[in-house]
């Protein structure tokens, strides 16, 4: 752990410093045993949803493309628009179906399917998807709904010449407007989740942590398993607000960190 993280400091959940908190020391750690005499803090978190799903998406589509070129495969990136007609409703599993079409298709060409896609709200509460497809050159994929892997509407293709930005672009909306009850944001596939577990762990415990730590939770530990540390979070559940989720700092004292 680096000492120059002051682990009393209380911030929300995306790791900004709440405001009216008193400043945090210069240097060093605070006393452990302390930080939980503090004033209790209570935040409320917006936008927590959007926020981890534009962090992964975002770090999946760095390391595939860093496993293609590492690999010496010259690739491309194809974006694909699945939008619903009017009179279409939309249902579980069906971008799920869908990849596991393009998966079957890239198997029969001896092309592995990697890729990422995220679900965003129309200004009239429409759903569509937004697909990102990593391919090698010379590889077309087709288009869902002419091969009737998409029934539910229309797709378009084009090529993508910055990916990252294309996805981060339509990770960053959307999500504040009602979605059908039990869909998913987002999705990847060609990364295991041990590649993305530093990305989708939360902030206080990033700060702890480097990029390409495996990182596991385990009840109420957060165990880093790359440096052999676990922690309990410093925020507990507080309750629910119009504004969204509640949350309470109540810090850590010398049984909320260990060294296994």
């Amino acid at each position: 752990m680096s000492s120059a993280i002051d682990y009393s400091y209380p911030t929300d959940s995306d790791g900004k410093a709440v405001a009216g908190a008193a400043a945090p020391p210069s240097s060093g750690l605070v006393s452990l045993e302390t930080s939980k005499t503090q004033k209790p803090l209570r935040v409320t978190t917006r936008g927590n949803r959007l926020s981890k799903m534009r962090r992964i998406v975002i770090a999946a589509s760095k390391i595939i493309q860093e496993q293609l070129q590492s690999s010496g495969f010259r690739y491309r990136a194809a974006m694909i628009t699945l939008t619903y007609r009017p009179d279409a409703e939309w249902e579980a599993r069906q971008i799920s179906k869908l990849i596991d079409c393009y998966r079957k298709w890239g198997k029969r060409r001896s092309v592995e399917i990697k890729g990422v896609w995220v679900l965003e709200m129309t200004k009239a509460g429409r759903p569509h998807y937004h697909l990102i497809l990593f391919l090698p050159r010379g590889v077309t994929p087709p288009l869902p709904d002419k091969q009737g892997w998409w029934k539910e509407g229309m797709t378009n293709a084009k090529w993508a010449y910055r990916p990252v930005g294309y996805i981060a672009k339509y990770a960053s909306k959307g999500t504040d407007l009602p979605m059908p009850k039990g869909a998913r944001v987002y999705g990847v596939y060609g990364v295991s989740r041990q590649q993305l577990s530093y990305w989708r762990a939360p902030n206080w415990l990033r700060d702890c942590s480097t990029p390409g730590d495996e990182i596991k939770r385990d009840g109420e530990w957060w165990c880093n398993k790359s440096t052999g540390f676990s922690y309990r979070s410093p925020w507990v559940l507080d309750g629910f607000g119009p504004e969204g989720v509640v949350l309470l700092w109540v810090g850590w004292d010398t049984e909320d960190i260990i060294f296994a």
